[in-house]
């Protein structure tokens, strides 16, 4: 069954408990506790924020081809594709734009400063251990960008003394992947290593089929993943994690002599890279202070090439490049089990660079937040705020309240008010003959209140939510660039069932929204104002059958709703055989029908087409060692 647990859901209904230590003192996080939602080790269920957590043993379940396909059970996640694997994809989170969302990687910050958003289709599955997410704001906790919620991306970690696996893919479209994992770890120490590489010849992308533009478009990544830890006295650990992810992506674009403005065919790709560094150290003070130290770098690097022609010659030609560097300094003081005081600091710094000349190139953030978590037997309360002050745009304050109370044993209220705010970036505000250097940062409010039930081997939850966003910056194809919205409300109603019936687990998740643009009335764009997903999985001692279905509602492609884009359901079966314990046989049918549909469309090349049927075959080998 899936660890999930819901704003609704998550009332703590006796103490707080003390943080998880291992029997020398320091942090310790099983897979059924989570950080992300108060920056203190808590158990999910007893979370008062929106948190899903979707561990290993989840992502091989379900065989998830990447990191959309996995966050598209989650209650409130749709997403928009422009083609098939590797081509450029936006997660949607309660209906926000995709760069209203944080995403990291062991805890470091990642995505383009230029863009907004994370790269998040270079990242491949096999290199994650565990997945955590929350579902609304937390920039009392996390500052800019984490307006929608914030995905935390943890790596994978041997849990044996010594471990190895080797595994093989291949499918449809030639798709060939492997990956090779291993580590070694006694008492103390830890080492962790995950390869993989990944090659798929892909589909064509778009549905206009003239000049270049008629061909498939393949995907290629490399990634690697490195995690140390050790636990230098009774009382300190220290991490290190390294995680990068190389890809090259064909996709259908248009090029323009920029000397003739004559159009030419060109076959056009782009490599990409998506990298991450983190250090972090852990000291149990006494029994009352625990505190933390963490710096991280990443870098999401982009470039643009040409097959048959120098794209130098052309408009198309681009290298855009994001550095980050923060650093954190946490501190947890346990008054006692139902009293905890979290404060912190926060540095970043962002730098661009590449082909593009922008009026600014860096910028820096300071801030400082403090939380307050207490328990009053059936009462919980979670108090916190933060103060930014950004180089650019000066001073930034937020702040979030949270409830919960115990009806009974079975059933749970939670009443929540947060705030979030997002900077424009470098694009929005310098890029040339586009940006708009007037625009504010966006702000939003949300309110939410939810309600849940927890009997045995079955839960469930709804969850009601409004979000009022100010400022908001969207591209309006109008006016051929982005335009500031003045108000914006997503208003909306997300559900999750878990049960298990005749050994068959099921797990129904969906969100119903509406994204309405204040100013006319109309919808946000690309927002699906439906989504569904339906899990049920079926074990046996050594076999197991699953079955997955996903279905979003129409949606329209532009601002003034002229452009629609039809709805979906997709399904998809899987199964698995393990023969023994050192070889585990996997196969899966994606989008069993070969549904066509469509989340986006390009303006000259038309609708981005979806990837049909696909069948795909894996073996893993795990020796004993």
């Amino acid at each position: 069954m899936k660890k999930i647990s819901y704003l609704a859901s998550a009332a703590i209904s006796t103490a707080f408990a003390a943080p998880a230590l291992s029997s020398d003192g320091t942090h310790q996080v099983d897979e059924e506790m989570i950080v992300l939602a108060t920056r203190t080790p808590i158990e999910v269920s007893r979370s008062l924020s929106a948190v899903t957590v979707i561990d290993r043993s989840e992502i091989e379940r379900l065989q998830a081809s990447d990191l959309f396909e996995l966050l598209s059970r989650v209650p409130g996640v749709s997403f928009i594709r422009n083609g098939g694997k590797g081509s450029s994809t936006s997660l949607i989170l309660r209906g926000n734009q995709s760069d209203h969302s944080l995403f990291l990687i062991d805890g470091v910050r990642i995505g383009s400063a230029t863009l907004g958003s994370a790269s998040l289709s270079a990242i491949s599955t096999s290199l994650i251990e565990r997945v955590e997410i929350i579902r609304g704001p937390k920039s009392n906790l996390y500052g800019a960008d984490a307006i929608g919620g914030v995905v935390n991306i943890i790596s994978r970690k041997v849990k044996n003394a010594r471990e190895l696996s080797v595994k093989t893919s291949a499918g449809s479209n030639d798709t060939r992947e492997t990956t090779i994992a291993g580590g070694v770890s006694d008492d103390s120490t830890s080492f962790t290593v995950i390869a993989n590489s990944l090659y798929t010849s892909g589909i064509d992308n778009t549905e206009t089929k003239a000049g270049a533009k008629g061909d498939d478009d393949a995907h290629r990544s490399k990634s690697l993943a490195l995690n140390y830890q050790n636990q230098l006295t009774e009382k300190a650990k220290l991490s290190l994690s390294y995680n990068i992810n190389d890809s090259e992506n064909e996709y259908d674009g248009s090029c323009t002599n920029s000397t003739t403005f004559a159009s030419l065919d060109c076959f056009i790709y782009s490599t990409g890279t998506v990298d991450s560094l983190s250090g972090l150290l852990e000291v149990k003070v006494n029994n009352v202070w625990f505190t933390s130290l963490q710096i991280g770098s990443s870098d999401d690097k982009s470039k643009q090439y040409a097959e048959n022609i120098d794209i130098n010659t052309t408009f198309s030609a681009g290298e855009f490049n994001t550095s980050k560097q923060e650093a954190t300094w946490l501190n947890n003081i346990y008054f006692n089990k139902n009293h905890i005081l979290t404060a912190g600091v926060d540095y970043q710094k962002d730098e661009v660079s590449g082909s593009t000349d922008y009026d600014e190139t860096s910028r820096d953030n300071k801030a400082g937040f403090i939380q307050y978590q207490s328990n009053f037997s059936s009462l919980s309360i979670n108090l916190g705020a933060r103060h930014d002050d950004n180089e650019q745009f000066g001073s930034q304050t937020t702040a979030s309240a949270l409830i919960g109370y115990d009806l009974n044993e079975h059933y749970r209220l939670v009443a929540s008010y947060g705030e979030g705010f997002k900077a424009p970036t470098f694009n929005d505000l310098y890029f040339p003959g586009f940006g708009n250097d007037t625009f504010k940062p966006e702000e939003s409010k949300n309110y939410e209140l939810g309600i849940s039930g927890d009997f045995n081997d079955s839960s469930f939850t709804v969850t009601a939510f409004q979000n009022e966003v100010t400022n908001l910056i969207q591209y309006n194809s109008a006016i051929g660039g982005s335009d500031q919205v003045a108000e914006a409300e997503i208003t909306g109603l997300e559900f999750s069932v878990d049960t298990e019936f005749a050994g068959i687990m099921l797990g129904l998740s969906g969100s119903v929204i509406d994204p309405e643009n204040k100013v006319n009335g109309k919808n946000l764009r690309r927002r699906a104002e439906q989504s569904f997903s339906l899990d049920a999985d079926y074990d046996w001692s050594d076999f197991s059958v699953g079955l997955t279905v996903r279905t979003e509602s129409e949606r329209y492609d532009d601002v003034g709703n002229n452009v629609k884009l039809g709805g979906y359901t997709v399904i998809g079966l899987r199964a698995a055989y393990e023969l023994g314990s050192q070889w585990v046989f996997r196969a899966k049918i994606d989008n069993v029908t070969d549904k066509q549909y469509a989340t986006a469309r390009d303006r000259s090349a038309g609708r981005y087409l979806s990837i049909g049927r696909e069948v795909h075959v894996s073996v893993e080998y795990i020796p004993e060692l």
